[in-house]
């Protein structure tokens, strides 16, 4: 009988991902995005809509010692991120809440950092499943889910999400001017191509100004990963710009 789940290997091994062979899986954005968090051993970090906890398994397999929270509103994913969490020997907690729920857990609660793939789609995909639907599908607006990542964020701590690049304008529409010294990042698929996914970061409380970093090319034409992309993926070097 075929499992309903494959254990994948990620940042060349570093990292074992139990995940639904049909439902949500990990993409490259979540490892790109676990690059970009600058998060030094000892800090605390919430990772807003887990997922399975991908992103917050590579951070602390780059970074020891940190103090993982992961935010999930569905049940089924909970259980993966413990699951993935004990896999890989690392310590997770777990608050299985809605982002909109009335009372929280985490009500007032600040982290050093905080990362977030938000859902990236306004429209329903047939092909989904409801696992898959709920995870991408942008049932809260995407100023609510950002203005809730803000709150979480102690003053000069970070804020590093992932997302598409028509977003932006109403993604800085909800974090400045309380994030300053934002960076923005594109991700290319290939030298050619247009950008296809954004890395956006930034700190509470810092007044620098906006830079448009260069653009980080995945894959060559070939269809191989670039250096870059490679150390990022299989070494899991962090973002460092």
């Amino acid at each position: 009988m075929v499992s309903s789940y494959t254990v994948d290997d990620f940042l060349g091994g570093q990292i074992r991902l139990k995940q639904a062979r049909q439902g949500l899986r990990a993409t490259s954005d979540a490892v790109l995005l676990a690059a970009a968090v600058q998060a030094k051993s000892g800090e605390r970090i919430l990772d807003v809509g887990a997922g399975n906890g991908v992103v917050g398994l590579c951070i602390g397999a780059r970074v020891p010692n940190i103090c993982l929270t992961a935010q999930e509103v569905q049940p089924s994913l909970c259980r993966l991120i413990r699951e993935n969490a004990k896999l890989n020997n690392q310590k997770v907690s777990v608050v299985n809440e809605d982002i909109q729920a009335a009372f929280s857990s985490l009500h007032g609660v600040q982290f050093d950092h905080v990362v977030t793939n938000p859902p990236f789609y306004t429209e329903q995909h047939k092909r989904y499943n409801n696992e898959q639907s709920q995870a991408y599908h942008q049932e809260i607006p995407l100023k609510e889910w950002l203005v809730y990542c803000l709150k979480h964020v102690r003053h000069r701590g970070t804020l590093t999400l992932v997302h598409r690049p028509e977003a932006l304008p109403e993604m800085l529409d909800a974090l400045i001017p309380k994030l300053g010294g934002v960076e923005i990042i594109p991700l290319l698929p290939k030298p050619e191509k247009s950008v296809k996914r954004i890395i956006l970061r930034g700190v509470v409380g810092s007044r620098k100004p906006l830079v448009l970093r260069a653009g980080i090319v995945l894959h060559d034409p070939n269809n191989r990963w670039t250096e870059q992309a490679e150390d990022i993926m299989r070494k899991g070097v962090g973002l460092l710009l």
